[in-house]
């Protein structure tokens, strides 16, 4: 335990000594990452190097708790993420991350205890602080790809725990970030609830089919999705990965978006946005592909729609110009 505390205190001397800088002048059009992820094994400095090289000039980071496949994975946690925002002004924006494993079991969503209460009142002081933008990702169904008692995830989207953050979210004016609500009828009594309460839901709605997202889409204006990870080019969320499941559905296949996808795209060109969601320090070596896949997608749009999608949606929905 003495040397992760190490590993995490030694990364955030590296990020207090290094020296902030802009986005390289690349001549694409910008990208904003509105799905990332930080852990203390991670490389912050080529974080930055692939952003520059690729013209992304903004990233939303969530902190991931939970321990990775072994100890050149670290976790992370608020302040790292906070200490990241802080070096690179105008470059990452903090969410107070979910990835926990403190909300492990569904009985904790449905009568939260002590600990998470606890969780719930520090939540809402970091959002006071001003300092972070969102809450998320909220982990509500998750399959294992991995061992580990926290690796299996089945927790229930209409339950007092996220009932508590959406109005929290709806009070500080903030998006929460929710991955994989599978029981869309609950997941839609949650937001019909909280309209004032912006929600993304992660991985193209959660890698849900169109007529399913089209349908949700029209019912509430205050819902949102992330492409995070749904690219096809490595081993992710894009390739049906961990598991194929029956409902899932991909959006690409070789670098051309299925039709129906692209009608979607079309259709709400305000609702959607992209996200490399690089959640382990070993996947790294994946973002410059995931962004260059993301890139040959968008320019399958008219170019209203992929303004709007590779950036203006994260900004407004997470409100980064403030």
């Amino acid at each position: 335990m003495i040397w992760k505390m190490v590993a995490v205190n030694l990364l955030i001397i590296v990020l207090i000594t290094a020296h902030a800088g802009e986005p390289v002048r690349s001549g694409q059009f910008p990208i904003v990452d509105a799905h990332g992820h930080i852990g203390a094994s991670f490389n912050v400095t080529k974080i930055v190097e692939y952003m520059d090289k690729n013209g992304v000039s903004k990233q939303i980071v969530m902190a991931r708790a939970y321990p990775g496949k072994d100890d050149s994975d670290l976790p992370g946690d608020d302040q790292l993420a906070l200490k990241l925002a802080e070096t690179y002004p105008g470059r990452f924006y903090p969410l107070v991350g979910m990835q926990r494993p403190l909300l492990t079991g569904a009985h904790k969503w449905t009568a939260p205890d002590a600990a998470v209460e606890a969780l719930i009142r520090q939540t809402e002081s970091k959002l006071a602080s001003g300092k972070f933008f969102g809450i998320g990702e909220f982990i509500v169904r998750h399959w294992a790809y991995s061992p580990g008692r926290h690796a299996e995830q089945d927790n229930p989207i209409y339950s007092e725990l996220m009932r508590r953050f959406s109005v929290l979210a709806a009070k500080y004016d903030v998006p929460m970030v929710i991955r994989y609500p599978t029981l869309v009828a609950d997941f839609s009594k949650l937001i019909a609830e909280n309209h004032s309460t912006r929600y993304v839901w992660a991985h193209n709605c959660g890698c849900s089919k169109a007529e399913v997202i089209r349908s949700l889409l029209s019912r509430f204006p205050n819902l949102f999705c992330d492409l995070g990870g749904m690219t096809n080019v490595t081993t992710g969320y894009g390739s049906g990965f961990p598991r194929k499941e029956e409902f899932t559905s991909l959006i690409e296949r070789s670098g051309v978006l299925f039709p129906e996808m692209k009608s979607l795209y079309e259709e709400f060109p305000d609702r959607f946005m992209v996200g490399t969601d690089v959640a382990h320090a070993p996947s790294m070596r994946f973002y410059e592909g995931r962004i260059r896949r993301f890139r040959e997608l968008l320019e399958q749009l008219s170019p209203e729609t992929r303004t709007k999608i590779a950036e203006q949606n994260a900004l407004r929905i997470f409100k980064l110009a403030r």
